[in-house]
C-alpha cells in the first residue's frame, strides 16, 4: 500500500501553539458570533485546544458600519469580559476591497498582530475592476498584503493566483475549504494550491464554533499535506512574536 496517497484525519493536537490569524469571535460586529457568551465559549473551545493566540478580525466592507475607532472600542469592552484564559488575544481586519477600501485606509488599517500585514478579500463571484489599483496603492503605503481565502473565489485562476504572488502578496489558507464547508470547487483549489506550496498562511475564518467544530472532524489530508499545514501554522506565529 502507498501510504503517502492514504488521507488521515488531523492530529488531536494539531492545535497546540497555533496562532489563528483569521476570526469572527468579536461579538456583534458582523456576521460572526452575536453575543459575548458565545464568543467566549469560543475562545474556551480554542484555548482547550492549546491554541496560543487568536487575531480577531471583523469585517470591514460596505455591509457593515465598522470602523477603525469603533472596533477598536468594541475589542477593548470584549476583553474586560473574557476573562482569565491562557491565550492572547490581537485585534485587526478582514478588509473587503469594494469602493469604502480606501477611506479604512486612510483612517488606518489593523494589521494582523505585530506585523504590517492587512488581511484582504473580494467579492467570492467577482473582482472589484478597481481591487487591483487600492492593492497597489496600500503596498505603496507600506502595507504588506495577504489575500484572505482565495480557494474561494469563482472567478480565480491559476493566473490569478500567480500574479498575485509574482506582486508579493501573500495567500491565506481557510482551514475548513478542505472539509466541504464551502463546496466541491473550493476544497479542490485549497488542495491543489496546498500542493503547489502558494500558501503562506492559515487561518479559521471562524464564525460560529458550532459550524467549525462539526467541518474542523471531517477534514482529511495526506501526511505531506498535514506536514504543510504545521508550515503554515509556523508562519502564523511570526506575525505575532
Amino acid at each position: 500500500m502507498l501510504f503517502g496517497f492514504v488521507r488521515h484525519s488531523l492530529p488531536d493536537n494539531i492545535l497546540e501553539g497555533y496562532v489563528d490569524i483569521h476570526s469572527h469571535i468579536l461579538p456583534g460586529v458582523d456576521d460572526g458570533f452575536p453575543s459575548v457568551e458565545k464568543s467566549v465559549s469560543a475562545l474556551r473551545y480554542f484555548s482547550d485546544k492549546g491554541v496560543s493566540a487568536i487575531v480577531l478580525t471583523p469585517h470591514f466592507m460596505n455591509e457593515y458600519p465598522n470602523t477603525r475607532e469603533s472596533i477598536s472600542a468594541r475589542y477593548e469592552t470584549f476583553r474586560a469580559n473574557v476573562g482569565d484564559l491562557p491565550l492572547k488575544l490581537f485585534l485587526a481586519g478582514e478588509y473587503m476591497l469594494d469602493s469604502g477600501f480606501e477611506k479604512h485606509e486612510k483612517d488606518g488599517v489593523l494589521t494582523l498582530g505585530t506585523s504590517k500585514k492587512v488581511l484582504c478579500e473580494t467579492s467570492y463571484i467577482m473582482c472589484e475592476p478597481m481591487a487591483g489599483q487600492m492593492l497597489y496603492n496600500a503596498a505603496l503605503d507600506g502595507y504588506e498584503i495577504v489575500i484572505a481565502h482565495p480557494e474561494r473565489y469563482v472567478y480565480a485562476s491559476k493566473a490569478d493566483y500567480e500574479r498575485w504572488k509574482s506582486f508579493g502578496y501573500k495567500l491565506q489558507l481557510n482551514m475548513l475549504s478542505f472539509s466541504g464547508a464551502y463546496g466541491a470547487m473550493a476544497a479542490n483549489k485549497a488542495l491543489s494550491l496546498l500542493d503547489d506550496g502558494m500558501y503562506d498562511f492559515v487561518g479559521t475564518d471562524i464564525h460560529s464554533l458550532g459550524n467549525f467544530s462539526h467541518f474542523f472532524k471531517h477534514i482529511k489530508l495526506k501526511s505531506k499535506q498535514i506536514d504543510k499545514i504545521k508550515t503554515l501554522m509556523e508562519n502564523n506565529a511570526s506575525l505575532v512574536s
